[in-house]
């Protein structure tokens, strides 16, 4: 599995859209995550958990297919230290 390099994870924001009244990510932000999780001595399966979804739910999220929900939005953007770059 290709894994991207730091940079390029640096380069990545936790930017959303809304589509109606739900929030979708402009991009996908599972690397970031994942990063994230490695820094925090988590498995990604668990930081799932946490959020109350599945790692396949979550997958979707990050990846931009499904809607993310606010308070997770909150949550990855306090996890991944992404405090700009999301609109509200």
């Amino acid at each position: 599995m290709h894994r991207p390099n730091q940079s390029a994870i640096s380069q990545i924001t936790l930017e959303t859209r809304g589509y109606g009244a739900k929030q979708f990510f402009v991009r996908d932000v599972q690397p970031l995550v994942l990063e994230a999780c490695r820094r925090n001595g988590i498995r990604f399966e668990d930081y799932a958990a946490k959020l109350g979804v599945t790692r396949a739910a979550l997958v979707l999220i990050l990846k931009g297919h499904d809607p993310v929900p606010r308070h997770m939005l909150d949550s990855l953007q306090h996890f991944t230290g992404e405090m700009q770059g999301a609109a509200a």
